[in-house]
């Protein structure tokens, strides 16, 4: 049985209290940012599910890994939930690394001591 189940209300803080190896193992994709978004963590699932398995500790997410998420509709609503002070959403997005048209369900945290996690699970 997982740790972390991907609906748990408060699951930045859940993830953050896994080890490392125990974040690998997780049946969804957790991406951690760092305030100017740059990788910090990029799990095994995330690697595994998306189909993205280049080094991606440091690089820039929104550039340099995922461009086709750096538009209002993705990036966008990160930037307003910033701006209104609580990054805490949920959202559908359409589109993957290796399926542009796979479903994706989106939670976004804020990570303790800034930036933010963004956890990714993919619909059969």
């Amino acid at each position: 049985m997982e740790k972390v189940d991907f609906d748990e209300p408060r699951l930045a803080a859940a993830v953050e209290s896994l080890a490392a190896h125990e974040v690998d193992q997780l049946s969804f994709g957790a991406i951690h940012l760092d305030p100017d978004g740059r990788v910090v963590s990029f799990n095994a699932a995330e690697r595994r599910l998306s189909g993205y398995t280049k080094p991606a500790i440091g690089l820039e997410f929104f550039v340099d890994i995922a461009p086709c998420m750096n538009n209002p509709d993705f990036r966008g609503r990160i930037e307003r939930a910033l701006a209104a002070g609580k990054l805490d959403i949920a959202f559908s997005h359409i589109g993957d690394f290796d399926d542009r048209t796979r479903a994706l369900d989106v939670r976004i945290q804020s990570a303790a001591g800034g930036g933010c996690w963004i956890f990714l699970r993919r619909e059969s």
